[in-house]
């Protein structure tokens, strides 16, 4: 198999656009024809060493799947000749993913997370991720690939999914992004930050009531949340409030992200214990480490590594997260966050490689890896 195509809801000027970024060039690496249809413009791609070919999409909230989708059906008899398989994001669809069968193309379904939203939104995508996902029970689909293995379980426990067709494919980190992280500073703020989605559900506004009470507590830090969502105006009123506790900064292209983490020194991770955060593997943890941040945020699955230190990854319970930040931090010396910011940088560059998740992917289906 060498002519791929990858159907995708997602823009790939958006910061979130890492793993469809990484996972398309990886599979060009290794000899594979890749062809990416998705929403960017024409021409947008000219500097990606794949092909790209640009389809409408409503740019309305809860009518762009659905308008996406009708759009790639027109284009179907046009796109599917000459290519052998195709990768394509459960928000595509079932008509589509069907009609791609029927075209006898080899079809693998891309979950990088459930739907997230929430209300009737949430609902409506519930309903499509489940038609997607029940295409591969049915064979039409060969296999179904997920971030983690707790995201494996919930498919499989959920939707009767079996095991063996579905394949785990990890968050990575690009590993040439990695830099030295800047210190504190004697007597400066610890620099905490967050960029990802900023939504009302996904406890953003909570940390930022926890970093009022560390400098309360005497714990000297700033709080820069980056990003789009529901929370935002909340968000703005906060940072007008207390301009030296929080600054706001819309989304960056995600070739800007690392330069900008770069900057701080320790992630969050604030996504409460629900279902869909703890099936999730966020992208956004192994990028704070491959840019030597150290880590906090809430304990469950969705946010836990095996083989970390908690010194430098340090989850706790909602109730408990503010008090065990303030202890770790209040005495913690220039000296040793270095050694700690070094650490996370080379746990990151050791076991969160893109490299690893291109060759399992390129494995499963059934190609041979470069090299």
């Amino acid at each position: 198999m060498s002519n791929i195509i990858w159907i995708t809801h997602r823009k790939f000027d958006d910061f979130c656009a890492t793993t469809p970024v990484a996972l398309s060039t990886g599979l060009v690496r290794n000899g594979f024809d890749l062809t990416i249809v998705n929403p960017d413009e024409e021409g947008s791609h000219d500097e990606f060493p794949w092909s790209h070919i640009s389809v409408d999409q409503s740019s309305i909230k809860g009518f762009q799947g659905s308008s996406f989708s009708n759009q790639v059906k027109k284009l179907l008899p046009s796109i599917t000749p000459n290519h052998e398989a195709v990768l394509v994001d459960w928000q595509v669809g079932a008509v589509v993913i069907k009609l791609l069968s029927k075209a006898g193309l080899r079809v693998f379904l891309i979950d990088r997370s459930p739907p997230a939203d929430q209300g009737i939104l949430a609902r409506l995508q519930w309903k499509v991720w489940k038609k997607s996902w029940g295409l591969v029970n049915t064979g039409v689909v060969e296999r179904g690939f997920v971030v983690s293995p707790k995201h494996a379980e919930f498919v499989s426990q959920h939707l009767k999914v079996q095991s063996k067709h579905i394949g785990i494919l990890p968050a990575g980190v690009d590993n040439n992004q990695s830099k030295t992280n800047p210190g504190k500073g004697e007597g400066g703020p610890w620099r905490f930050v967050y960029h990802g989605r900023l939504d009302k559900h996904r406890g953003i506004l909570e940390f930022m009531d926890s970093i009022t009470k560390l400098n309360t507590l005497g714990l000297n830090c700033i709080f820069t949340l980056i990003g789009e969502g529901s929370a935002v105006k909340e968000i703005k009123r906060r940072c007008s409030s207390d301009p030296s506790l929080f600054i706001y900064k819309p989304s960056l292209a995600h070739g800007e992200i690392h330069e900008e983490l770069g900057k701080h020194h320790i992630g969050v991770l604030p996504m409460p214990e629900r279902k869909v955060w703890a099936l999730a593997s966020p992208l956004k943890r192994g990028e704070y480490l491959a840019s030597g941040l150290m880590v906090v945020g809430i304990d469950h699955d969705g946010h836990r590594l095996q083989g970390v230190d908690e010194k430098w990854f340090h989850l706790n319970s909602e109730p408990s997260l503010t008090d065990s930040i303030y202890g770790l931090f209040n005495n913690l010396s220039e000296e040793e966050f270095s050694i700690m910011s070094k650490e996370a940088q080379n746990y990151a560059i050791e076991h969160l490689s893109w490299d690893g998740t291109v060759q399992m992917l390129i494995s499963q289906l059934g190609g041979e890896v470069n090299g």
